[in-house]
């Protein structure tokens, strides 16, 4: 079953254009994601370029076999040494257990997409995941929600191992704290027979002293092994050398991407778009500092670190970018540039909110010499568990009519427990007042007009005691179907908590202790990647 995008809650006008009317959309982005003649141009474009692809290989097999990964993401990792190899791309923060079930669903359209791509394009494609490392909001990678044991949703967090809210993701280990998180999840959740092979396994991962990163990258390699998805850690020294000439180009040039996304910022706002990335003047899109990521603002030659107000000349901070590459990390403006100036990207698998800010990026791309990928929509899923399928069937509900109508469905729920003679004597005595009192009104205006407005007085009156009576006898309903009530949450809490899709809400791991590794399995199965709807899959 499917949905459309449209239908989704808080699509916003530049993506419904993307999915439905691309010509309007069309000079911010390099390729229609439906047209495949898209897809073989951008590969003849990345093909043709010269890339550092033999660095890049040896850096992927270290990381990646740390990751523990498996033979056939190093055999896609040695193709990339010929030109004719291009990448699919995806990257995410590097989110505790995985972060939200988006995640998931980036990895498999990516590796769904690859396959595509490998049948139907001259050229070898290899999937890609690009750890967001040199993030530092760690309140996004700190927790996960899940509905526990009594339906209600659950938060499980790390505790901050600082007050410094601008250390990047690389630089924090995992402490003690993260046992209480895992016995946590192991005391929120039921059990079932694979429960304590993943709770094993998530203390083995989730080691006290691992980065972020790490955790996440051997924890998704565990969940992908077998579909040769190469994990990158963007904050690697040596990614860093072999991309340095991205964060020379921005200081040396008084960060053309600022200028050049703020032109296209201004196109988007004329046409009636909203600008997804914040841009400001006289800052560059990328942060200096060891320990913790610090703003650049400049004017001319002159260059200041924000934080510790050290001044910089250009040629000195140029100077310690040819030392010191790995100081430097880019912003969310120059991430998406330092990564595919490493990387063959033929395609960036995004959701709605990249969609929306790659729109800003075609000319920033030009002008560091590169061609914008092609930006392909993930898929977008929500998976529906036997119980709750049974509670949509026994209530004739749709899932769309929780994303519209959430607080109103509990009303008509339990109006459908009232006994329908109660409805139909109500209906006819409101009839009856509006016949009869046309009938007083008519003879009292015929014997004395000025008594019309003291007829319509008690008409209101005691109409509004008919509602009143009404809305009583639906309380009393729900105080009689408590368990309509209840089923009514667990539903919504299930599919749609907090009033937000299920898959931004979400941890994986829930539904892997219920239903095993084969999960992915299943859902890569389930997955069609090349139909652009809301997907809806049963478990």
């Amino acid at each position: 079953m499917v949905i459309p995008i449209k239908q989704l809650p808080n699509i916003s006008p530049l993506v419904y254009d993307y999915f439905y009317n691309y010509n309007k959309v069309s000079e911010f982005y390099n390729g229609n994601f439906r047209d495949l003649a898209e897809f073989q141009n951008q590969t003849e474009r990345v093909q043709s370029r010269i890339l550092p692809r033999e660095q890049l290989v040896g850096i992927l097999k270290k990381q990646n076999r740390i990751y523990g990964c498996g033979s056939q993401t190093l055999e896609n990792i040695n193709k990339l040494i010929r030109n004719q190899t291009c990448g699919v791309v995806t990257g995410q923060q590097v989110g505790l257990f995985s972060g939200p079930l988006y995640t998931i669903y980036k990895a498999l359209t990516v590796i769904r997409l690859t396959e595509y791509l490998n049948q139907n394009c001259n050229g070898e494609f290899v999937p890609f995941f690009w750890l967001a490392s040199d993030d530092h909001d760690y309140a996004e990678i700190n927790h996960i929600r899940l509905l526990n044991k009594n339906n209600h949703i659950e938060n499980i967090e790390v505790p901050s191992p600082s007050s410094d809210t601008r250390i990047p993701a690389s630089k924090i280990f995992l402490s003690s704290e993260i046992e209480n998180c895992i016995r946590q999840l192991q005391n929120a959740t039921h059990d079932s027979e694979f429960k304590q092979e993943m709770i094993s396994i998530l203390y083995d991962v989730y080691r006290p002293g691992r980065s972020f990163p790490e955790a996440f990258a051997i924890w998704m390699t565990q969940l992908f092994k077998s579909y040769g998805l190469i994990f990158i850690d963007a904050s690697h020294p040596d990614l860093k050398v072999l991309g340095k000439r991205v964060f020379y180009t921005e200081i040396a040039e008084n960060s053309p991407s600022t200028n050049l996304a703020l032109k296209t910022s201004k196109k988007l706002e004329n046409n009636k778009y909203h600008s997804q990335i914040q841009l400001h003047k006289g800052i560059l899109n990328l942060f200096v500092g060891e320990n913790e990521r610090q703003t650049i603002q400049f004017a001319d030659d002159d260059f200041i670190n924000k934080s510790t107000q050290q001044s910089y000349k250009k040629d000195v901070l140029l100077a310690l970018l040819e030392k010191k590459a790995d100081l430097f990390s880019p912003n969310v403006m120059l991430r998406p540039i330092y990564q595919d100036a490493l990387l063959p990207t033929v395609a960036y698998v995004g959701g709605p909110s990249e969609i929306a800010y790659f729109a800003q990026l075609k000319g920033v791309y030009e002008s560091f010499g590169l061609s914008m990928p092609i930006i392909y929509p993930r898929k977008t899923v929500t998976i529906i568990e036997k119980k709750v399928e049974r509670v949509l069937k026994n209530y004739h509900l749709k899932i769309r009519e929780l994303w519209q109508n959430g607080d109103g469905l509990i009303n008509e729920m339990t109006k459908k427990q009232i006994p329908g003679s109660i409805d139909k004597v109500m209906n006819l005595t409101k009839s009856h007042l509006d016949r009869d009192f046309q009938s007083i009104r008519q003879e009292l205006i015929a014997f004395e007009p000025t008594l019309e407005n003291s007829v319509n007085v008690t008409l209101g009156k005691i109409t509004q005691q008919v509602k009143f009576l009404e809305k009583k006898i639906l309380q009393a309903s729900k105080k009689r179907n408590e368990i309509v009530i209840q089923q009514f949450h667990k539903m919504k809490n299930n599919l749609y908590p907090n009033n937000i899709l299920q898959e931004r809400v979400f941890n994986i791991v829930p539904f892997l202790i219920k239903y095993s590794f084969g999960l992915i399995d299943k859902l890569y199965s389930a997955i069609d990647s090349n139909n652009h709807n809301h997907q809806i899959i049963n478990l």
